[in-house]
């Protein structure tokens, strides 16, 4: 069996204990929907792959649910980006009245990953991370399920759903939501997190 690990960030990369391992191949996706989905259809088209993971950062849209460095499994992930609009007011592809067949689905689920411990919830993708903390909360107000926010898994469960491939999508939470004050932000903790996820997933290559 063949995992894909899928890193979104160079500077992800860096500081995670990333496997070496037969059966574990590790990529850098790119940062945001649309480099990560042209790079995971890309390696998809090649074959070879069972199974992919994204693993990463992302915020939390709700500090109390999901506190920082908490580990989080993405049950499902929800189209956060394409259609009209921003948080409160957005309407998705499929709220516009287009043809039949022309809209993405809203919501894609995830494959459970198996990691004892992590917080389940659906996660947002958005296109353009919120840029405060007011953003945050108007998104959790049009979407109450979304407690966290992303800006890969989407379309890289959208590339895994058209080959057939198992995806699951792991996140540790460094920041809030909108908070764009680095100095705030929790990443000692939520790479911890990653790691320890990274050692649970690592005996699922042997089956």
């Amino acid at each position: 069996m063949t995992l894909l690990l899928l890193v979104p960030s160079h500077l992800e990369s860096a500081r995670m204990a990333l496997p070496d391992r037969p059966g574990v191949e590790v990529m850098n996706c790119g940062v945001g929907l649309l480099a990560a989905g042209l790079s995971t259809t890309r390696r998809l088209l090649a074959g070879g792959v069972d199974r992919c993971v994204l693993v990463g950062l992302a915020g939390t849209r709700d500090r109390h649910r999901v506190p920082l460095g908490t580990l989080v499994a993405g049950t499902a992930v929800r189209d956060q980006a394409f259609g009209a609009g921003h948080g409160r007011t957005f309407l998705g592809l499929h709220e516009m009245n287009l043809p039949d067949g022309d809209a993405l689905p809203s919501l894609l689920p995830l494959d459970d990953p198996g990691i004892a411990g992590a917080f389940p919830c659906v996660l947002g993708s958005v296109a353009s991370a919120s840029d405060s903390l007011s953003q945050g909360v108007t998104w959790r107000r049009r979407h109450p399920d979304a407690l966290v926010e992303e800006m890969e898994g989407y379309a890289v469960a959208l590339a895994c759903r058209h080959a057939s491939v198992p995806v699951s999508v792991v996140r540790a939470i460094s920041n809030v939501a909108g908070d764009r004050d680095l100095s705030n932000w929790q990443l000692t903790p939520a790479f911890d997190a990653l790691n320890r996820a990274l050692v649970a997933l690592m005996p699922s290559t042997s089956r």
